[in-house]
């Protein structure tokens, strides 16, 4: 599979703590002209399994106009350290077609109820 390095959001990202993706995405670069007309996919990759029990891992897609203050969009994943999701399948978590209607800027947020000990994940935009 080929990536644009501009389309990336996460790339093999620790998540040991709740913080936002690497990246974030600007729909309005005079660079970014990406499936006019096509949907635009998000993918979700666990690329490190989890390993601390009990913990929960919820990601977010947020939006913003400005690129400094973001708003939850929708919840894209919920799931525990231990469940088969998180626990054991190295692969793709989640694929599905972004909203129309998203502001300027793009990012993930992902929370963690504590803290994880292991864990990455890559995250970026697909057409088709």
């Amino acid at each position: 599979m080929i990536r644009d390095a501009i389309l990336i959001l996460s790339e093999n990202q620790a998540i040991t703590a709740t913080a936002a993706s690497t990246n974030e995405i600007d729909f309005g670069a005079a660079s970014l002209d990406i499936g006019q007309g096509t949907p635009i996919y998000l993918e979700l990759w666990l690329d490190t399994a989890f390993d601390t029990a009990a913990d929960t891992l919820t990601v977010t897609l947020k939006d913003s106009p400005d690129g400094t203050t973001y708003t939850d969009r929708m919840t894209i994943l919920q799931a525990t350290a231990t469940s088969s999701l998180l626990a054991a399948n190295v692969g793709l978590l989640r694929k599905f077609s972004l909203p129309n209607n998203l502001a300027r800027y793009i990012e993930l947020y992902y929370t963690v109820s504590a803290g994880f000990t292991s864990g990455k994940v890559n995250a970026f935009l697909t057409i088709g």
